[in-house]
């Protein structure tokens, strides 16, 4: 009997072993599929707001705050000897600019440029959550909520789909600080792959 009992053991622990090996085999695979840093290249909120204090709304928010072409998502796959994430698992973080004290009290008119220029009313906040990919590796979902500690303006993940062209589409609930004070809205911001080094 214990024979018996032995030789069970020993097969669930090669089977528990032979599943790990085939998740950690997968790594390379999302590896190059998907890690690195993603540069944003729209993001459009389901409401017209208007952040620049110009008087004129848009659900356009590159037209609205030039600050948000600071955004970035990076995604990072573990190495197969990193064992702390498993199966099609990734560490994901999201860069967004923060209205901070300077921005809540300016109340002229902010221009807003084409192009990457910072301006001294926003800080860049990141946000670092655990994902994992969906089996068909064309969507994803997170372990956890997002952490509110009074400063983060990212209220959830509604979604994260994977797109062509090395392109991901990310669904949020944020606040966002406008003309009308502080308003919740869906923002929905694509970002493509620009390095595959993280």
């Amino acid at each position: 009997m214990r024979k018996i009992l032995l030789i069970i053991v020993c097969v669930v622990i090669f089977v528990g072993c032979d599943k790990d090996e085939v998740s950690t085999s997968n790594k390379p695979l999302l590896r190059e599929k998907f890690d690195g840093i993603y540069e944003i290249i729209s993001s459009v909120s389901d409401k017209a707001v208007d952040l620049n204090n110009d008087g004129y709304s848009s659900k356009n928010l590159l037209n609205e705050n030039s600050m948000i072409l600071f955004s970035s998502i990076e995604i990072m796959i573990p190495a197969e000897n990193e064992f702390f994430l498993k199966d099609n698992a990734f560490i994901f973080s999201e860069f967004w600019p923060t209205e901070n004290e300077h921005r809540l009290k300016c109340k002229e008119i902010i221009t807003v440029y084409k192009t990457r220029i910072y301006s001294g009313g926003y800080d860049i906040y990141g946000n670092a959550l655990i994902g994992k990919f969906a089996d068909d590796l064309n969507s994803g979902t997170f372990a956890k909520g997002v952490d509110n500690d009074g400063k983060n303006t990212l209220i959830a993940i509604k979604s994260f789909d994977i797109m062509e062209d090395e392109t991901i589409k990310l669904t949020v609930v944020r606040m966002l600080f406008t003309t009308k004070g502080w308003i919740t809205t869906e923002i929905e911001s694509l970002y493509k792959r620009y390095t595959s080094i993280t």
